[in-house]
């Protein structure tokens, strides 16, 4: 199917880890367990002896203290006895500082009995989730006159992020790059741990409370002034790995049992965010030139969840119950900003590892996370708004070659790093097949196929496919080749991709291919691969087009991703992937000293490292800044995006606010600032429970998500008119008087006051409302701005709205997960007309199920009969029902057995795949589950069950009861009451039909899905 997954060449490492034993009975699952007490970082003493642990305002939380460290002591032993009602099992991890729970290796009837418990909150099964420069500096502005580098902090230092502690959760981290010493030589340029030099860095700062963990090749001396920290996790993947019936394990050549990189992801993504400036690298022996993170004085410490298995890329990636236990250490060990590259969830406000962020945010901690690599799709990920969720797009790198022939013809759409000139003979790879080999093969330049006494002296032609683009030049020049050309054979995949080559090389589309492999084929060919004679302008930034697009899924007025940084062709630091089997255990056996390493990668893991460094700075800059505050200072300063001709790039899904601006950033003199109270209200105003410790919903209250203080403005189906509320606070050092500017292309924009006057340190609130006007389409968004100036700065917010439908806005669904089998739930609507209202509740009806198990390629049919009448056929498959992270597709058709027309299917990356057909036809339907990757399920195959409701026709009483107004009003809200009672141990399916009953016959005004599982 066209609606994969895009997989980016990321390696992720993996061991076989001996942490903690593991149950590993194929009966068994990770589950990670809730509780209902605060974690210590949100902690407000409300029990009794036990002080309150949260830190005061201003304050950073202080995981050294008495107090914290006998509250914790606390938390673990509730978890213990919690675990005792269901046979003690061990705990895998314990989670006490930005999460309140535990993950552990239960049967399901042991987590269905922990559900039963009052201080359990939820209980989830832990998932697999995957990781999703020389000129970056230079582009981003921090090294012109002027720019962050030069300036001064409070303390008289360059602001390069001297003593800010930038955490980084991935693969690891490989020493051996200078990116992370604490040393220059002679020269001052970074050495790593191991080479003699000058000592440039102090002893950690004092609130660091870290620790650096050996293990296999990595000892505590890799660890230093620079890489104050390292750590790993691992006990949840390798209780998967265990379990999965020999299917997988750790990869034997590129993981070790350490902090130390099996990948090189976390090395790239540590170095970007804060590896040392000027450090000389090389790839594939071409000197680049130094690499430098955006934050180069930082301090790091890594925290490896990721890890490669024996069946990479399927099965690499991490485990939520070993992430969040990583998340947990970060925060106590004292970092001030996390980097975050790694898949995360579109939809769900209370993950796991969501809501153990907005806890760390709480604790003062900025967290910069990928918005996902799913592009142009509407998939972002991290959509919650205490995360800043970053998009990739490109930088002004010069990449361009031109392919001048002997015969005079040139090519000049090709792309090289090689930035001198190369001329010489030219040959077909499917020319020069070594003995023994296969044609198709040797025009692919697989490794061997070459015959050297052909390929000796000359650049070769070589067909992209199959094998790495960087394989093909390595077997170039393994058989004497001079060069190589490197032609797209496939015009579907056709992108262009300047590598870092083992000889000189030019990469060119196949719309060349043919004219070149014929005029090579006619005889006596040459060619020249140079820079091009004029090179053209580069355009940037202009968004990537692999970078997940918004808006947001979980809820639209919140706007995601939150701004755009450089993602594409990345140069950074990375491990020795090229070292033997034997060379990797003579490291572990410390006989043998790995090779530092550079690379070029792309991806929204590149971009979000960029935003973590820069906040790093601005910390350094701004150290009473909260974690809000710092967002803010970026998103209202952010620049433009281009398309790729050039002109503006008007789709904000795309990139939010605009471009990353760090210089802009650190001179804002406002900014929008929350609490984590704030986000409680939030949470609250959208059914939701905060997290204990952020607040109950009677104590807090609730705000709808237009009116969270967040930098953006964003309204989804505005009736008459929407009014956002916002406060500003002037950072600055000097009372100003700002003056508003908005403008939204079609709509009426009032800003009340238009004025503000504010002195140091001073708040100020104003209202912003939004009318659509009579060109406003209901579906389609309009995109504009709020801008508050001092006359010299000015400090710009995204705003969007879009329309709503029927001129009533009512949410398209609520759920509720509680664990009972009576219920009630309240939302609110908006009307855009005076007159009667009618409800009509249908279902609730709960879940047809089929039980099944499958393996990749497999197909398997249900019948489903739709009655006369019906209002909804739904189908759907989740994550939760599978025994395996693996990618089922369901197709519905309107027949029996599959046959009949294609009315609907759902084919993402995972199992959560839904189809709802509304008023179907009466007849028989087929819902068809797809096998499309079951290989990460144990021995390859997977278990799942297919769910399927039918609703209507409404007959007899209704078990949900739907309770409201009979009257509204043009412009007016009002609240919707749900009530139920069923059994429970169910999914459940109903909906509300909302009708403008003012005359004889009603008009249809929507419906509200209701969703309710109490399982």
């Amino acid at each position: 199917m066209n609606h994969k997954k895009l997989h980016i060449a990321l390696m992720l490492g993996l061991a076989t880890l001996s942490m903690g034993a593991v149950a590993q009975n194929s009966g068994k699952k990770i589950y990670i367990v809730q509780m209902a007490d605060a974690p210590a970082a949100t902690y407000d003493g409300k029990l009794a002896g036990l002080a309150a642990t949260k830190a005061a305002a201003g304050a950073r939380f202080n995981a050294a203290g008495a107090n914290v460290k006998s509250y914790r002591s606390y938390l673990t032993s509730q978890h213990s006895a919690v675990l005792s009602r269901v046979g003690a099992p061990a705990a895998l991890h314990n989670y006490t500082v930005v999460f309140n729970g535990f993950s552990a290796a239960l049967t399901p009837a042991q987590a269905k009995a922990l559900q039963t418990s009052t201080k359990v909150v939820s209980v989830t099964e832990s998932r697999l989730i995957p990781a999703d420069t020389t000129r970056t500096p230079d582009f981003l502005g921090l090294t012109a006159p002027g720019g962050l580098w030069s300036q001064l902090d409070t303390a008289a230092r360059k602001v390069k992020g001297e003593d800010v502690i930038i955490g980084v959760l991935d693969t690891g981290i490989w020493p051996e790059t200078a990116s992370f010493g604490d040393k220059v030589d002679a020269q001052g340029n970074p050495v790593p741990y191991y080479q003699a030099g000058t000592s440039v860095y102090g002893p950690p700062p004092a609130k660091w409370k870290g620790t650096c963990v050996a293990g296999e090749g990595f000892t505590a001396a890799m660890c230093n002034n620079k890489l104050i920290g390292a750590r790993y996790y691992g006990d949840a993947w390798y209780a998967g790995a265990a379990n999965s019936g020999g299917a997988y394990a750790a990869h034997p050549r590129l993981e070790y049992k350490s902090p130390r990189d099996g990948g090189g992801h976390g090395s790239h993504t540590a170095s970007t965010a804060g590896g040392n400036a000027n450090v000389n690298a090389t790839i594939n022996g071409t000197a680049i030139g130094g690499i430098s993170g955006m934050a180069p004085r930082a301090r790091i410490a890594v925290y490896k969840v990721l890890w490669t298995s024996t069946t990479t890329p399927n099965n690499d990636g991490g485990q939520t119950a070993d992430i969040l236990a990583a998340i947990n250490d970060a925060v106590a060990d004292g970092v001030d900003v996390i980097n975050y590259s790694i898949s995360g969830t579109q939809t769900n406000f209370n993950d796991p590892i969501e809501i153990a962020y907005l806890n760390a945010t709480a604790a003062g901690v900025f967290v910069a996370a990928s918005a996902g690599n799913s592009g142009p799709a509407n998939q972002v990920a991290h959509m919650s708004p205490w995360l800043m969720t970053v998009g990739a797009s490109t930088h002004d790198r010069q990449a361009l070659a031109d392919l001048v022939l002997g015969d005079a013809s040139v090519y000049s759409n090709g792309v090289s790093v090689y930035g001198s000139t190369l001329t010489g003979s030219m040959i077909l790879a499917d020319s020069a097949v070594a003995s023994g080999q296969a044609v198709a093969d040797a025009q692919r330049c697989f490794a061997g196929t070459l015959d050297p006494t052909k390929v000796s002296g000359k650049i070769v032609v070589c067909d992209r496919g199959v094998s790495a683009r960087v394989e093909k030049s390595a077997e170039v020049k393994r058989a004497g080749g001079i060069g190589m050309v490197l032609v797209n054979a496939d015009a579907n995949s056709n992108g262009l991709v300047a590598d870092f080559h083992s000889v000189p090389s030019i990469h060119l589309p196949v719309a060349n291919r043919a004219a070149i492999r014929n005029y090579v084929t006619a005889g006596s060919a040459t060619g020249t691969i140079k820079p091009p004679a004029a090179p053209p302008a580069i355009v940037a930034p202009v968004m990537a087009d692999f970078s997940s697009r918004g808006p947001n899924k979980a809820n639209g007025n919140i706007l995601k991703p939150d701004i755009t940084g450089p993602g594409v062709d990345i140069l950074a630091a990375y491990i020795d992937d090229s070292q033997t089997q034997a060379q990797h255990d003579a490291t572990i056996a410390g006989t043998y000293l790995p090779l530092g390493g550079a690379t070029s990668m792309q991806g929204t893991s590149m971009s979000s490292p960029h935003v973590a460094g820069i906040a790093a700075l601005l910390k350094q800059q701004h150290p009473s800044w909260s974690p809000a505050a710092i967002k803010s200072a970026m998103m209202t300063s952010a620049g433009p995006v281009k398309l790729a001709n050039g002109v503006p790039d008007l789709d904000r899904w795309g990139y939010g606010a605009g471009h990353v601006n760090p210089n802009a950033a650190t001179a804002t003199p406002l900014v929008y600032d929350l609490t984590a109270a704030d986000h409680g209200r939030f949470l609250c105003g959208i059914g939701l429970t905060p997290p204990a410790g952020i607040g109950s919903c009677a104590s807090l209250g609730s705000i709808a998500a237009t009116d969270l203080n967040l930098p953006s403005l964003t309204a989804k189906g505005v009736v008459i008119s929407k009014t956002f509320n916002r406060t500003i606070k002037n950072v600055s050092t000097a009372t100003k008087t700002f003056v508003a500017s908005a403008t939204l292309p079609s709509w009426d924009v009032v800003v009340t006051p238009a004025s503000l006057t504010l002195a140091p340190g001073a708040t100020g609130s104003f209202t912003v409302k939004v009318t659509p006007g009579a060109a406003v389409s209901a579906s389609a968004w309009s995109f504009g701005s709020l801008s508050w100036s001092d006359g010299v700065t000015s400090v710009t917010s995204p705003l969007s709205a879009n329309g709503s439908a029927g001129g009533f806005s009512i949410p398209a669904s609520v759920s509720d997960v509680r664990k009972t089998g009576n219920g009630s739930k309240v939302f609110s609507v908006t009307s855009g007309y005076s007159g009667k209202l009618g409800l009509t509740p249908v279902g609730l009806v709960p879940a047809t199920r089929n039980a099944n198990n499958i393996t990749t390629g497999q197909k398997q049919c249900y019948d489903v009969v739709v009655p006369a009448g019906a209002l909804l056929a739904r189908f759907q498959l989740f994550d939760a029902d599978t025994s395996g992270p693996v990618d089922l597709d369901l197709d519905i058709y309107a027949g029996p057995g599959g046959t009949g027309a294609n009315v609907g299917s759902s084919g993402g990356a995972t199992t959560d795949e839904v189809v709802s057909l509304k008023a179907p036809a009466a007849g028989t339907y087929s819902a068809c589950v797809s096998g499309y990757d079951t290989t990460n399920g144990p021995g390859g195959k997977v278990d799942y069950a297919l769910s399927s409701w039918t609703l209507g026709p409404v007959v007899g009483a209704q078990t949900l009861r739907a309770a409201g107004p009979t009257a509204v009003y043009a412009g007016g809200t009002a609240s919707i009451g749900l009530g139920w009672s069923v059994p429970v141990g169910h999914r459940y399916l109903g909906q509300v039909q909302f009708n403008d009953t003012t005359n004889a016959v009603p008009v249809s005004l929507g419906t509200t899905l209701v969703f309710v599982d109490n399982r």
